[in-house]
């Protein structure tokens, strides 16, 4: 378990989702571990949840597409499209939950070199403040903190290595 805050808002009336967060490791290698299947694998999503499929047609206009299942063999399954790609520093992509695929979210992250790694702003815009609000209410907090304490076992893995 790290200790490295995670900062999560969600402002009063617009249809977005911000989180800021330092990790331990180089743009180029946060780069890859937010864009390619290699990584992807590791540590998206939940502990509890098996990544069972990863594609990533990391080009711009190129799909990505993660499945997770649940140990009762429910799966959760999520799409997007790549709209922007600027390694290492940019990656612009739309998110769709496959379960309720009529709200379509952009996710714009931005990487940016600081003293000791990466500074991580990623912002997620929907199409209203419900649909955000239902994106929050589905267990996004919790799901990104967990996400990003085993982006941070990888990225200390890959040092190790």
């Amino acid at each position: 378990m790290t200790n490295i805050p995670t900062e999560i808002a969600t402002p009063a009336g617009e249809p977005v989702i911000e989180v800021r967060r330092f990790f331990k490791a180089p743009p180029e290698l946060v780069y890859r571990a937010l864009t390619e299947c290699e990584f992807l694998s590791r540590w998206w999503g939940p502990r509890r949840l098996e990544i069972v499929e990863c594609e990533s047609d990391l080009r711009v206009g190129g799909a990505w597409r993660i499945v997770q299942r649940a140990p009762d063999g429910m799966e959760f399954a999520f799409h997007g499209q790549f709209r922007e790609l600027e390694p290492p520093h940019r990656r612009v992509a739309t998110f769709v939950f496959e379960g309720a695929p009529e709200h379509e979210a952009v996710e714009t992250l931005v990487l940016g070199a600081v003293e000791g790694g990466t500074m991580l702003t990623q912002s997620t815009r929907h199409d209203s403040v419900e649909a955000r609000d239902m994106h929050v209410a589905a267990g996004m907090e919790g799901g990104i903190l967990e996400s990003f304490e085993r982006l941070d076992e990888v990225f200390a893995a890959t040092a190790g290595a």
